[in-house]
């Protein structure tokens, strides 16, 4: 289980793009599903691990998760951030439903109390499809380097 205070260290750390970023996550269709997914590995300055994932509907463009990973030293995984599309959430501790694109955060009381440690989320304006969600993830967790240089990623994101 993560603290809380383990959890802001985490995002908060700066993390490090790879120079072929947008080249290293490209969408790729999985097989017998209406989605693509891409995702790439990335280690901090500290050593900490991570692993960025976007899963996109082919579908509908308001369908898709970005989202961010810690794997601890035996390789468990830990959902950090995941910026999702519209659609319905529930906050069952809170007992609160949202509407929208929406943030999940990882937080201790959910892994204690519901065993879901991103199962709390809050409703956001910051972006409208998953290419701009990526960008807020990138911005929201200290990632450091140029997500955009020559990068196939921008040509992929639809518009809003």
């Amino acid at each position: 289980m993560l603290s809380d205070d383990e959890i802001s260290e985490l995002v908060e750390e700066e993390k490090m793009l790879p120079d072929d970023f947008g080249r290293s996550i490209r969408l790729k269709e999985r097989e017998h599903t209406k989605f693509k997914v891409g995702e790439v590995f990335i280690q901090s300055r500290s050593g900490n691990r991570f692993q960025i994932i976007i899963r996109a509907n082919t579908i509908n463009r308001f369908d898709f998760s970005i989202i961010l990973l810690y794997i601890d030293e035996t390789n468990i995984t830990y959902i950090l951030r995941r910026y999702n599309g519209k659609h319905q959430h529930k906050n069952k501790i809170e007992k609160v439903s949202i509407y929208g694109f929406h943030i999940h955060k990882a937080t201790e009381r959910y892994q204690r109390e519901y065993d879901r440690i991103d199962g709390y989320a809050e409703i956001t304006n910051t972006y409208s499809n998953w290419g701009d969600a990526l960008s807020q993830m990138i911005r929201d967790c200290n990632f450091v380097g140029n997500m955009f240089a020559s990068s196939p990623v921008v040509a992929l994101a639809p518009t809003s």
